[in-house]
C-alpha cells in the first residue's frame, strides 16, 4: 500500500497525539477488564462489559490509520501491566469510589488529550478528522456514563452505548 503525500506531511503532532490516545485505549481495555473480575452483580457486569467493549471499538476504529500511517498496533506490554495494577488498586473500593476515580481520571488526563486530537487535524483529512472527533465523543462518553453511576441515575451507560457499533 502506498502512503498518500497527505498522509506523509501530516504533521508529526497529530500523530504523537494518536498514538498516546491509542495506547489510552489499551490501558482502559485492560483496566475495564480487570474490573470484570471485581463485579458484584449482573448489572455492574453490564456497564463494564460496554465499558470494555468501548475501549476495544475505539482501538479497531483507530487501527486502519494508524497502520497507514506507520505507527505500531502492537499492544504494549508495560502498559497492560500498569492497567491491571490501577484495576487491582480498585479492590476493596465501592463501585460508586472506583467510578470517583475514573471520573477524575477522564476528566482531568484523558478528556483533554483526546480532545487535543481533534485540534490537531484539518477537517479535509476525512478519515483523521472522523476519528479525532469520534474519540472525543468516545472519552466523553465515558465521563458522563461515570458522573450517571456516581449519581446512581437510570440506565447509565447509555452514553456509550449511544456510540458503540456493537453494544452489549
Amino acid at each position: 500500500m502506498l502512503v498518500s503525500d497527505e498522509v506523509q506531511i501530516m504533521n508529526k503532532e497529530f500523530k504523537e497525539c494518536l498514538l498516546d490516545v491509542y495506547l489510552g485505549e489499551q490501558a482502559g481495555e485492560m483496566i475495564f477488564e480487570s474490573m470484570l473480575t471485581m463485579t458484584e452483580d449482573e448489572s455492574q457486569r453490564y456497564i463494564i462489559s460496554n465499558m470494555l467493549q468501548l475501549e476495544t471499538e475505539g482501538k479497531a476504529i483507530m487501527r486502519p490509520l494508524l497502520v497507514e500511517l506507520g505507527i505500531p498496533i502492537e499492544e504494549n506490554k508495560l502498559l497492560r501491566e500498569r492497567g491491571i495494577e490501577i484495576a487491582d488498586a480498585f479492590r476493596g473500593m465501592s463501585f460508586k469510589e472506583q467510578f470517583e476515580n475514573i471520573y477524575q481520571s477522564v476528566k482531568n488526563y484523558y478528556l483533554p488529550q483526546y480532545e487535543e486530537l481533534a485540534t490537531l487535524v484539518d477537517e479535509e483529512d476525512s478519515d483523521a478528522f472522523y476519528i479525532a472527533n469520534f474519540m472525543g465523543e468516545h472519552e466523553r462518553s465515558i465521563l458522563l456514563a461515570s458522573e450517571n453511576i456516581i449519581k446512581d441515575r437510570p440506565n447509565p451507560v447509555q452514553p456509550i452505548r449511544d456510540i458503540l457499533k456493537f453494544p452489549i
